[in-house]
């Protein structure tokens, strides 16, 4: 199955923290200056600018939401099925195997992981990977 490049032009990030909100923006708008940068801190927010702007790529923390996890993807993926969807959280991973790929998760990092393995995971995202 080929795999399809995506132009990262709008990314999301979702987290309850406004400071790491802030550290992540910055990140990304320094190595993705193209690209515009939303931050939501919570599910309400977080649908709101999902509906309005055409998301290439959401980065989560699944506390923000009291929802359960495989509905809130479904959600999305009624808006958007287009959209990359990466886990940042610090739980681990086999929380959300069940939902990678066909879930419509594409990725986990853990939140102790250096910058770097995080934009290199974005970067292979959009690659198609």
């Amino acid at each position: 199955m080929l795999q399809k490049t995506i132009q990262l032009q709008q990314l999301l990030i979702a987290d309850r923290s406004p400071i790491f909100r802030l550290g992540m923006c910055s990140t990304f708008k320094q190595h993705f200056s193209s690209a515009a940068v939303f931050e939501a801190g919570n599910g309400d927010t977080l649908m709101q600018l999902f509906r309005k702007h055409r998301i290439d790529l959401l980065i989560m923390d699944d506390l923000v939401f009291e929802t359960e996890l495989r509905q809130l993807i479904k959600k999305l993926r009624l808006i958007n099925p287009s959209t990359r969807i990466l886990f940042f959280s610090d739980r681990g991973e086999e929380h959300f195997l069940s939902c990678m790929p066909r879930g419509g998760i594409y990725g986990y990092i853990n939140k102790k992981a250096p910058s770097a393995q995080l934009i290199e995971a974005v970067e292979t995202l959009a690659q198609g990977h």
